[in-house]
């Protein structure tokens, strides 16, 4: 794992853990005897710590996290990380890291230690423990406010934010930034010039202004109230961070062991945690193992609406060459205007080269011929939600496009098996289920029927991989795995309307439980007709939905469709996405009542939130046991991505866990009473429910 060669005085020690020199403890060990052995070499005067030349090391091994179970297991964890790197610190001899690609977390921690740094110009620096609930537990948080000072350094490790080369070099991270190709000569010179060793815990420079210190601690501490109180990691942050300052380098670095544990002990981080190993779980199909995967280099997309335009996107900034289609040359252009527009705003926000973005859009060829979709190695549907239009489209793709091009359907709700009778050849028909707006969503539900040939499923995976998203892989049932279960969510806050609830308190119980935004706002902005529409075919498969609240068609009736129109459930002022109350919405939803002679009632907090979320939670139950999805993760990573749960409550069949299938059968019987079959818990979950 460590590669040790010594050339003209210079000890080079190259990480090599492949894929990704992630660190290990076998390689902290490492690590460690290869540091003395160089300091015991008479013939080493310095030593050069280095991985590829595009890439240094993406932090510690996540696996770790994943083993440790007691308090005792995360202190012991954080204290052989940090032994490891103050040996490097210690070291009589200089060392200096050479650093290229995403120095991420526990990679940036062991350069910390390093007496120098030299950087590749395209190198960038983070502290994404943050976003996993936990705090850096290898020393960052003490060494990092040595060398960026404490308001940088608090700003990188509570936000995450990436810190380019240039930043980190004016910052004082790094020492010197250069090309690839100079970067070991630059190493050379930065040690020639050194005066030995420069431990990191003895600068003081940053760090000696008390009220700035204090300032920066302030600032922290209100970034950090903004923020939901399950997840204790940033107050932690701020604390080792406060510790070390008042203390002492080393009393930080026992507070750090400490809130690593406290972290580790809560159920937040460990289904931030596990969200994160679901995500990257969702990929591997083991029936798919033996079946070589094409690569899916030119795509075409047929329909340039809203969807077809973020399809497009999306193909263009993974590199994919796209031909988009559509008859309508007005559509067409708009849609190519939009992105244009999004790619090079990033540009004029510094977000993107110039140069990059012109070899981006380049890729982008827009068509009104269907024959210009013939060479295309897949084919992606992305046309109005209906199934005769859908049939159609993709009976012409197929007769244009040769016999291995992989067709795709981006329905969002309709069977594939009603989409296949149109085909000649419908084993290579496979559903893309990108959601809105496809080129910013990490999901695709990658949809396969029966007769699906499982190589084209193998592609489809692997396509929507090589795009940078993550596949779900979901049997073929209409509404899949998110719209199956996000319909009913937001059928329920309707029909809580009509119960009495306000719009505001519907959307804020939810915003209160973690979700983004609250599901009437979130309607509004997708279109409340969208909502009539995708409910029209899930209730006619899943009778036990219930039918629409009335609220819904009156509002489509009426032309409130929400933002696109000024008025759905809020109301909006002319260019601008704040919602109001909506009088003409108040209407009906008072007329609806009258006419089914509802009494409406005080609506509580709680019971909004466990209607909402256990709506889903019965559905999320009904779909594992359906087999929709191959593993209960996978649904889980799924109403994450796709759906907007949050992260720290785990999924939707996680929370369930988490709270006890007795407690969550329970309270599903009693809204399944008062409320009708919608709430059913299903068989599965009664079986656990009976598990101890």
């Amino acid at each position: 794992m460590i590669d040790y060669t010594a050339s003209d005085g210079l000890c080079f020690l190259r990480l090599d853990n492949p894929p990704l020199n992630a660190v290990t403890f076998d390689l902290l060990d490492e690590l460690r005897g290869e540091i003395e052995r160089a300091c015991a070499d008479s013939d080493v005067y310095a030593i050069v710590i280095l991985g590829r030349a595009d890439h240094f090391s993406a932090g510690a091994d996540i696996n770790i996290f994943d083993s440790l179970v007691t308090a005792d297991d995360a202190i012991r964890t954080s204290r052989l990380f940090q032994e490891a790197f103050d040996a490097i610190e210690a070291s009589p001899k200089p060392v200096v890291a050479v650093l290229a690609g995403k120095v991420m977390g526990s990679a940036l921690e062991l350069a910390a230690a390093c007496h120098y740094r030299v950087c590749e110009l395209r190198t960038t620096f983070s502290m994404p423990e943050v976003n996993l609930g936990i705090n850096p537990g290898a020393g960052g948080t003490q060494r990092l406010p040595r060398l960026l000072g404490p308001a940088a350094a608090l700003r990188m490790m509570l936000t995450a934010r990436p810190m380019g080369a240039a930043e980190a070099e004016q910052l004082g991270l790094v020492d010197a930034v250069c090309e690839t190709d100079r970067l070991l000569g630059t190493a050379r010179n930065l040690l020639a010039r050194a005066e030995g060793p420069r431990p990191t815990r003895r600068l003081a420079d940053k760090i000696g202004d008390a009220a700035a210190n204090d300032q920066a601690l302030v600032q922290a501490a209100k970034h950090a109230a903004k923020g939901r109180g399950e997840i204790i990691a940033p107050q932690g942050i701020i604390e080792a961070v406060r510790t070390g300052l008042a203390e002492s380098f080393q009393a930080g670095l026992v507070k750090e062991q400490e809130i690593f544990a406290e972290c580790m002990a809560t159920q937040a981080t460990r289904n931030k945690i596990y969200v994160f190993f679901a995500t990257r779980k969702t990929g591997k199909v083991p029936e798919l193992a033996g079946i070589g995967a094409a690569s899916l280099a030119r795509a075409a997309v047929v329909g340039m609406g809203s969807m077809g335009t973020g399809i497009a996107h999306a193909l263009i900034i993974a590199g994919k060459p796209v031909v988009a289609f559509d008859e309508d040359a007005k559509a067409l252009d708009r849609g190519k205007r939009r992105i244009h527009t999004s790619v090079r705003k990033r540009v004029d926000d510094g977000k993107m080269p110039a140069d990059k973005a012109e070899r981006m859009l380049a890729l982008l060829t827009t068509t009104t011929h269907w024959a210009d979709l013939a060479g295309a190695d897949v084919v992606i549907e992305a046309v109005y939600e209906d199934a005769a239009v859908k049939q159609a489209v993709l009976a012409q793709v197929e007769a244009l496009c040769g016999g291995e091009a992989v067709i795709a359907t981006n329905t969002s709700t309709l069977s594939l098996d009603l989409l296949a009778e149109a085909m000649a050849r419908p084993e290579r028909l496979v559903g893309l289920h990108f959601f809105n707006p496809a080129h910013r969503m990490p999901l695709v539900e990658v949809i396969r029927r029966e007769g699906t040939d499982p190589a084209v499923t193998a592609a489809a995976m692997k396509f929507a991989r090589d795009l940078r998203k993550t596949p779900v892989l979901v049997r073929n049932r209409e509404g899949f795995i998110v719209n199956r279960l996000f319909i009913p969510y937001l059928k329920e806050a309707f029909t809580l309307l009509e119960h009495g609830a306000e719009a505001r308190e519907i959307d804020a119980a939810m915003v209160a439980f973690g979700f983004p935004m609250g599901p009437l706002a979130l309607i509004d902005m997708a279109g409340i007709d969208i909502l009539a529409a995708t409910d029209a075919v899930l209730v006619e498969a899943f009778e036990h939905h219930g039918p629409l609240s009335p609220i819904v068609p009156r509002l489509v009736e009426a032309g409130l469709l929400g933002q696109k129109t000024g008025c759905g459930v809020y109301r909006y002022e002319r260019g601008e996405y704040t919602p109001h109350d909506s009088d003409a919405a108040g209407r009906i939803i008072a007329d609806v009542r009258a006419e089914a002679r509802i009494e409406p009632y005080d609506v509580s907090g709680q019971e909004i939130t466990d209607r909402l979320v256990l709506r889903m939670v019965a559905e999320a139950s009904c779909v594992l046991q359906e087999g929709i999805a191959q593993r209960e993760s996978d649904i889980d990573a799924a109403t994450v991505l796709g759906i907007g749960w949050p992260d720290f409550r785990g999924g939707a069949l996680k929370y369930a866990r988490d709270a006890g299938p007795e407690t969550i059968v329970e309270r599903l019987d009693a809204l399944a009473a008062a409320l009708g079959p919608r709430f059913a818990a299903c068989k599965m979950l009664r079986d656990l429910k009976g598990q101890p």
